[in-house]
C-alpha cells in the first residue's frame, strides 16, 4: 500500500474550511495563522476534517503543508477524502501507516506537532520527533484530562524536562496539553 494518500488538489479560501470549529480546532487555526508553521505534523486525525482545516489556515497563510498520519488506511482515505473535497491538497498530505517508519520522509524542520490517538504512544512519538523540533515549536495533545494516567509520563516530560518547554493544560475539548519548545 502507498504511503501518500492526497497530495494534489487546489488552492482556496477559508471558507472551504469544515464549518463545525471545537474549541481546540480554533486554537489550532489560530496558532496557524499566528505562528506560520512551514510543517505541520499530525499524528492521528480525531476526524475527516482536522486537517482539513489546519489545511485551509495554512492556505490562509500561503504557505506550508501539513503531513497527517493516520495508523488506520480506511480512516486515512477518509481524511484524505475530505482534504480533497474542501481544495486543500496543496496544503495536506494524508499517509496511512506507523508515523515511526515514515517520519524520515517529513520534510525539514516541525513547527508544530499534533497528537491524537492513543495517549500511552505521546512520549514515544515526541521523542521520536524531538530531534526534528527547534526552539519555539509547538506541541499539542488532543484529550488528555480524562486520560492522564495513561499519558502521565508524556505531561511529566513537557512540564517537568529542565526547562525545555513550557506547557499549560488547556479545558478544552477532553482536556489539551499544549507546550512551546524552549530548549
Amino acid at each position: 500500500m502507498s504511503n501518500a494518500v492526497s497530495s494534489a488538489g487546489s488552492p482556496v479560501g477559508c471558507s472551504a474550511a469544515p464549518s463545525r470549529e471545537t474549541a481546540t480546532a480554533t486554537l489550532l487555526r489560530q496558532l496557524v495563522l499566528a505562528a506560520g508553521p512551514l510543517t505541520v505534523l499530525q499524528i492521528g486525525c480525531p476526524d475527516e476534517s482536522c486537517a482539513a482545516g489546519l489545511a485551509a489556515a495554512m492556505s490562509e497563510n500561503g504557505r506550508g503543508r501539513v503531513i497527517c498520519w493516520e495508523p488506520e488506511g480506511v480512516h486515512a482515505e477518509a481524511v484524505a477524502a475530505a482534504v480533497e473535497e474542501a481544495g486543500l491538497g496543496p496544503y495536506a498530505q494524508v499517509r496511512a501507516g506507523r508515523p515511526e517508519r515514515l517520519l524520515a520522509s517529513v520534510p525539514g524542520p516541525v513547527d508544530l506537532l499534533l497528537l491524537g490517538g492513543p495517549p500511552e504512544s505521546f512520549l514515544a512519538l515526541l521523542k521520536l520527533v524531538e530531534p526534528r523540533m527547534l526552539p519555539g515549536a509547538v506541541v499539542v495533545a488532543h484529550g488528555v484530562r480524562d486520560v492522564s494516567a495513561r499519558c502521565a509520563d508524556f505531561l511529566a516530560h513537557l512540564r517537568f524536562s529542565g526547562g525545555d518547554y513550557v506547557s499549560l493544560p488547556l479545558p478544552l475539548d477532553g482536556g489539551v496539553e499544549m507546550a512551546v519548545r524552549a530548549a
